[in-house]
């Protein structure tokens, strides 16, 4: 296996790689996570590793830190974009979207209760958490299980934004492969450490009101494993094998039930795995995947309010053996997930990528020179000088 240290390689500039299919993938297993009481029978009482959906926001956090740094690593560092200019576009990418999706939950909240219907979690739609849900103040322990769940990773990742360039500069000062492999496995392992020592539980599943102790480690982790690819000569077969590696040992470990420290250093494996291949030829439905997958994570606590507190209910009262029988109940839960995945679909095509077409047009915009060349992103973090 080739793995030094040195520039890496050139990479194929395709997307609809491994990693975009993961996003989709994982997105996905969120929803499942959340939908998974309201099955006929509790998921995780079928196998424990279908109570561990929150992993699947860990691989999310760590992503993060790892595409940042290959999409504006190299811009940031050598001072092309700004703090400012950086940090609104993350903003822009991530509150119309949150802003939005929250808008319709209060609208649908408010009409069903207009209608004599309650949400199924008692509570749950307290309007004296609009506030904090508005602001994004849960990385500040304010808000943060009320409304719409998910929005609690982008208070936290805005915060994280705020630090990318200083923390991205510090990480071009290694030049080593695995003192970034050392380093991010010390994070992982030290913040767990830490966590279980003050808090008394895992790092990779704290509650909403430590989110930002749950988010800021994971986020440089994946700056370090960014810094990882590019250190490392990944030959294509060795980021494979890595890759690959990584996912056996996480399926073994699920399956298993095993420790989540494990099941996160085989996530690691396998985004550096990922990262580091060429990506020769898409995946077919891949880029789709990655690009309704925000909008899956986002909106699936406004579709599973509708299936099970109106429609499930609805067609009860039509047919009161569905709950009886077990294939039709199955069928029914089901239900919910291709709805999820309909309504996602629509959302990304219809609200979010024609929002996120004019702020880019209206507020992003730069003039194209000759010299642009027009090609799709290098799914590696591209070789930089450290400054």
């Amino acid at each position: 296996m080739t793995l030094t240290s040195a520039a890496p390689s050139t990479a194929s500039k395709t997307r609809g790689g491994a990693l975009d299919a993961l996003r989709f993938v994982a997105a996905l297993f969120v929803v499942v996570f959340h939908f998974g009481d309201s099955a006929p029978v509790s998921l995780q009482t079928m196998h424990g590793f279908l109570g561990r959906g929150y992993l699947a926001t860990d691989f999310f956090l760590i992503l993060s830190g790892f595409v940042l740094a290959k999409a504006y690593g190299a811009g940031v560092a050598s001072g092309k974009v700004s703090l400012a200019r950086f940090w609104l576009k993350r903003l822009a990418r991530c509150y119309p979207t949150h802003i939005i999706t929250l808008a319709m939950l209060v609208v649908m909240v408010l009409a069903a209760g207009a209608l004599g219907m309650q949400a199924s979690n008692e509570g749950r739609f307290d309007l004296a958490g609009l506030p904090a849900q508005i602001l994004l103040l849960h990385a500040f322990g304010l808000g943060g299980g009320h409304w719409n769940i998910p929005s609690w990773t982008i208070s936290t990742l805005l915060i994280c934004y705020a630090f990318f360039p200083m923390l991205w500069r510090a990480m071009l000062r290694i030049n080593s492969v695995w003192i970034s492999l050392g380093l991010a496995v010390a994070i992982i392992v030290g913040s767990n450490a830490l966590s279980l020592a003050l808090l008394g539980e895992q790092q990779f599943s704290l509650p909403f009101q430590w989110c930002m102790f749950r988010a800021a480690p994971l986020f440089l982790v994946g700056l370090a494993l960014a810094r990882a690819v590019q250190t490392g000569r990944w030959a294509a077969g060795s980021a494979r094998i890595v890759g690959f590696g990584g996912g056996a040992l996480l399926l073994a470990n699920a399956w298993l039930v095993g420790p989540d420290l494990v099941n996160v250093l085989a996530i690691c494996a396998v985004i550096i795995g990922c990262g580091a291949s060429p990506v020769t030829k898409p995946i077919p439905g891949a880029e789709w995947g990655a690009k309704v997958s925000f909008c899956l994570f986002m909106v699936h606590t406004i579709t599973g309010a509708i299936w099970f507190d109106v429609v499930e209910p609805l067609a009860a009262r039509l047919h009161p053996a569905i709950e009886s029988v077990a294939w039709e109940a199955w069928a029914m839960w089901f239900g919910a997930l291709v709805f999820t995945l309909i309504a996602s679909d629509l959302y990304n095509r219809f609200i979010d990528e024609p929002i996120q077409q004019w702020i880019g047009r209206k507020w992003f915009a730069r003039p194209v020179s000759a010299s642009d060349v027009s090609v799709r992103p290098d799914p590696r973090p591209a070789a930089e000088q450290s400054v």
